[in-house]
């Protein structure tokens, strides 16, 4: 059964979204449908990638050939921007072929469009870390 492709109707579903994209493991289609044009997104700290460097800053995370999962912990909405506070995990095979996981929460801010859609506009997905 072929699994129908999340919308981000709400602030907390953009979480849904991204985890749908990354586990098909197309990056163009995660970046059209996860984040507006213009987003910026937090690789380490002080150092952001944005517009169609974003797709150089996601590379690593498809490369792991995993499985994501994770969920909306917390979103604080102002008309439309929101806060999402989400956790998420990474499953994978390591370069020894052992069970690895890579894990982190992320704090985004999403702006909902004129579609209704949410969209990422900040990705920090490691949070403060």
């Amino acid at each position: 059964m072929i699994q129908e492709a999340p919308k981000a109707t709400t602030p907390g579903k953009t979480t849904e979204v991204f985890i749908y994209y990354y586990n098909q493991g197309n990056i163009d289609n995660l970046i059209n449908a996860y984040y507006e044009q213009n987003a910026v997104i937090a690789e380490s700290p002080g150092k952001i990638a944005q517009g169609a460097a974003l797709k150089s800053a996601l590379e690593p995370y498809f490369a792991l050939n995993g499985k994501i999962s994770g969920g909306t912990r917390h979103t604080l909405i102002n008309e439309d921007i929101a806060l999402v506070i989400l956790d998420w995990a990474v499953d994978y095979t390591d370069e020894a072929g052992n069970p690895a996981k890579y894990s982190g929460t992320s704090t985004d801010v999403v702006r909902k469009g004129a579609d209704g859609i949410w969209r990422c506009i900040i990705d920090n997905p490691h949070n403060i870390n």
